[in-house]
């Protein structure tokens, strides 16, 4: 039985036979079904560059001496995202796709840790960026008008 006939059919038998804290109970395990936490890492040789494209997405950078890129991702509603992530010699690239319709209801945060010497492209629509102890020259270009 799928986790969430499973906890629909909790619900009901809940509800009819259980009260209050029965509900509560069954209420309380539907987050946990749809959060997600998935962790990868790449070996780089720097520089590199890091691509991350997404919608709905908060990203925080930090960075370290060692050469890999370490990308953490914390997802609500998870059953509404395809999350990739991909290396090749040009780079690592981060992809947090949201699903039709099911997409609407999900939320990806992502912690990234990358060399000192890394180039980031970011392409999310909308989303937050967060960069963490920035030491030296940061330049953003224009962004156009939507």
């Amino acid at each position: 039985m799928g986790k969430l006939k499973w906890l629909r059919t909790a619900a009901g038998w809940a509800v009819r036979f259980g009260g209050p804290t029965a509900v509560s109970a069954v209420s309380e395990a539907v987050p946990r079904v749809s959060q997600r936490m998935e962790t990868q890492v790449f070996m780089v040789t720097p520089p590199v560059t890091v691509y991350v494209r997404g919608s709905h997405c908060r990203v925080s950078v930090q960075r370290h001496a060692a050469p890999k890129v370490i990308v953490q991702a914390a997802m609500q509603a998870a059953f509404g995202l395809d999350l990739a992530g991909e290396q090749d010699e040009a780079g690592v690239y981060i992809v947090a796709r949201r699903k039709p319709i099911m997409g609407q209801l999900s939320r990806a945060d992502f912690s990234i840790t990358v060399p000192h010497n890394t180039s980031l492209v970011f392409r999310l629509t909308p989303g937050d960026v967060v960069m963490e102890d920035v030491d030296g020259m940061l330049e953003l270009p224009p962004v156009a008008e939507p």
